[in-house]
């Protein structure tokens, strides 16, 4: 395991969240100013492909993406092996840290300079579409970029109003880190992958008890909107309903929030003071830190925690409902998009189908944006890698047989009304509110942020 991944863009260990970039793709997004921009930049909405067949042609692309050291070196090396089989392309590339990244993106966008092609997040992509930055790409799907044989779900799961926005090239879902070795040590049987809340109590709770000061069951769930999403597929809700609406109410969070405030005050899960002092990446999850025994996260990060953990880790669901409904969740992530003001929309759509659909590009990528999302690489790739990262697909099996559900595209303003969750969860954990004025504020407040 490459330890440079450790640096990977994270989802889900992003409790301290990106604020600063979140806030300047609003202000920028929000305005008129920015469609305006890209208009005059674009010239017509037409993307001025010249229409011309010469593949000699010289053809220049720029393409930006965030990740860790592993995912971009390895992109630049199937970028590389694209240029040498087309030697008329030349490609930019334009790589940063997450936080770094929208705040680069959303300075060129303004300025209608955007990357022809942008590895887009599920959380900012209604963001960047509703503002037109986004090309629908139905009209290149089929002819450009090949999805025969791909699961609906995945490009439904990049699709807003009718409207495709993006291809993804990997696939991952929910999961809980644990350490296996720190289990066998405390002699608690680890638990099977259709545990229940009911279970995830009594488990961390001995783990704590059995460990004795200092360390905990588990990091605490409670201020993490994914845990909230499970949560609620175990009720048949969503975070957000077809009109991007709360799609929850307040005895909803009442539930969950009082289910981790129970378990923080038994010592079965880590310190509020504790987990805010640590972030958000996995090199800082008590997991990893010798800490606490379980963590939530994502099958994709999986790798980086067996690489960062002196202890053996495995994976295991998030816990199902104590009536037994699983809820589990399965995301697509990441997309490749293309910019409406991309000068090669027909070269755009090939690189993009050789990053997701090649067998070479699939032998060189591998897992670094999750199990591939085209049926036929995730199968070659599958028989390529080590016995680590065929943990990872394992893992998505598992979860597809056990119903798992497709995370949807957030609505704009999702960021801000994530980051009131964890906010106010953490008032509640810090005992500055109770649980009943936490869940009051958060439905007061939460509904101004959505469109």
């Amino acid at each position: 395991m490459n330890p440079d991944r450790l640096k990977e863009e994270n989802d889900m260990h992003e409790r301290a969240h990106p604020k600063r970039a979140r806030r300047a793709i609003i202000a920028v997004l929000s305005t008129t100013t920015l469609i305006a921009a890209l208009a005059a930049c674009s010239g017509s909405d037409e993307n001025p492909d010249d229409g011309s067949d010469a593949v000699d042609e010289p053809v220049e692309l720029r393409i930006a993406w965030s990740g860790s050291e592993d995912r971009t070196q390895r992109t630049q090396e199937a970028l590389d092996l694209y240029t040498e089989l087309n030697p008329n392309v030349t490609i930019e590339v334009e790589y940063t840290t997450s936080t770094n990244f929208w705040d680069r993106l959303t300075t060129q966008v303004a300025g209608g300079n955007a990357p022809d092609i942008i590895q887009m997040s599920g959380q900012i992509l209604a963001q960047y579409a509703s503002n037109q930055v986004l090309l629908p790409m139905d009209d290149i799907i089929g002819d450009a970029i090949s999805v025969e044989g791909w699961d609906e779900g995945l490009l439904e799961a990049q699709t807003i109003d009718g409207v495709l926005y993006g291809v993804p090239p990997g696939v991952d879902g929910h999961a809980m880190m644990y350490d296996a070795t720190k289990l066998e040590e405390l002699g608690i049987e680890p638990p099977a992958d259709d545990w229940t809340w009911e279970d995830f109590a009594e488990i961390t709770t001995a783990i704590s008890a059995a460990a004795g000061d200092g360390y905990y069951g588990s990091e605490d769930g409670g201020p993490q909107y994914e845990v909230l999403q499970t949560f609620l597929a175990q009720r048949g809700k969503l975070l957000f309903d077809e009109d991007g609406q709360l799609g929850f109410d307040e005895q909803d969070l009442t539930d969950i929030w009082t289910m981790f405030t129970d378990l923080r005050l038994a010592g079965a899960t880590v310190p509020p003071d504790l987990q805010t002092a640590q972030g958000a990446n996995p090199e800082n999850s008590g997991v990893v830190q010798g800490y606490a025994a379980f963590d939530f996260t994502t099958s994709s990060q999986y790798t980086n925690f067996v690489g960062l953990s002196p202890n053996k880790v495995d994976m295991v669901t998030y816990p199902f409902a104590d009536d037994g409904e699983p809820g589990q969740i399965w995301r697509s992530g990441l997309a490749w998009s293309i910019t409406r003001t991309s000068p090669d929309v027909d070269e755009a759509a090939k690189l993009i189908d050789f990053l997701v659909n090649d067998s070479e590009a699939g032998a060189i990528l591998q897992t670094t944006r999750g199990v591939p999302a085209a049926p036929q690489i995730r199968e070659e790739v599958r028989e390529q890698v080590d016995e680590v990262e065929v943990r990872s697909f394992e893992y998505l099996d598992t979860i597809l047989e056990f119903g798992a559900t497709a995370t949807p595209i957030f609505p704009p303003g999702f960021g801000d009304v994530r980051d009131l969750y964890q906010r106010l969860y953490y008032e509640v954990a810090f005992e500055r509110l109770t649980i009943e004025q936490a869940v009051e504020q958060f439905f007061a407040e939460a509904p101004g942020y959505l469109a």
